[in-house]
């Protein structure tokens, strides 16, 4: 910045300052050399990153323990942020003209065994039946909900009420082995919360 500018930059503040009646709470300007042409106005930037951040997106839908009961699967809670992943979900049942209450929840291990648990609670069941209606490519299957659809070895997604629940599994060891009746169980205890 040309010397020119500053000198009436200052200035202005300066009066800016003084016309302020802010009486005893009055707190000078500090002072300091202006910087010189070469200099940024810009904070330096920190040498080190922020922290990771941990929220739960989560919001008590199914625990650890359950998921590993229902699945056989050593698996631990994931880390992230979940409540920024939530949002995604929230915007997309927007974006049909639809308002959601979404949880997500994911769990695995070293092992490479996945299981994330996504839930959407809308006002009522008329809005569940419009997105379950746009739903397609999975085979019906029973035994959980009032409606399930499924690949029978990572998908499961199950209706009941006003609540959709999607249910998502690799088995690091059998990726491809049938796992209906664990993606049953998980997405059985998630819809009790959901």
């Amino acid at each position: 910045m040309k010397r020119s500018l500053i000198v009436p930059l200052l200035l202005v503040a300066g009066l800016a300052a003084a016309c302020t009646d802010d009486g005893e709470r009055h707190s000078p300007l500090p002072a300091g050399a202006p910087p010189s042409a070469g200099e940024s106005l810009l904070p330096v930037p920190s040498p080190s990153l922020p922290p990771p951040v941990n929220t739960d997106g989560c919001q008590g839908l199914i625990t650890a323990g359950q998921v590993q009961k229902s699945t056989g699967l050593a698996v631990r809670p994931g880390t992230g942020d979940g409540a920024a992943a939530v949002a995604q979900y929230g915007q997309a049942v927007r974006s049909l003209g639809l308002s959601a209450r979404a949880r997500m929840c994911p769990f695995g291990n070293p092992a490479g065994d996945q299981v994330t648990v996504v839930a959407l609670t809308f006002p009522d069941a008329g809005q569940a039946q419009r997105l379950w209606t746009t739903i397609a490519s999975l085979e019906a299957v029973g035994g959980v909900g009032e409606a399930a659809l499924s690949d029978r070895s990572k998908t499961l997604l199950a209706r009941r009420g006003k609540a959709i629940v999607a249910v998502y599994l690799v088995a690091g060891a059998a990726p491809d082995a049938d796992h209906l009746p664990q993606l049953r169980s998980v997405a059985d205890a998630a819809l009790s919360k959901a």
